[in-house]
């Protein structure tokens, strides 16, 4: 199993997440085990209170391609703007080019 690591803004989101579970629920989650975060994830994923899915889609705006799809290996379930599904289904015509300032 691999370790799940996280960038410190990612790690700063899931802990802005679970103050918000804990403060809604009651529930705590160790942070400290993989075990804690991954059942935080997953508690966040089927929730259907709109600040909890607030945090929740903060923290996986924080996480490239390869992470998302580790936590969906390990059943945290995604809604469709972050699924890996929908990532890799973005047709070019839906992207928007960046310009340049000046």
């Amino acid at each position: 199993m691999d370790t799940l690591i996280f960038s410190q803004t990612a790690i700063f989101r899931m802990q802005q997440l679970a103050s918000c579970v804990y403060h809604t629920t009651g529930i705590r989650h160790r942070m400290a085990t993989q075990e804690g975060m991954l059942g935080l994830l997953q508690e966040a994923a089927s929730s259907i209170n709109k600040d909890i899915r607030h945090y929740f889609d903060a923290f996986l705006m924080e996480l490239n391609k390869r992470q998302l799809e580790m936590l969906e290996a390990r059943g945290v379930k995604m809604r469709k703007p972050f699924s890996t599904a929908a990532l890799t289904s973005v047709s070019p015509s839906t992207v928007t080019p960046i310009r340049k300032a000046g």
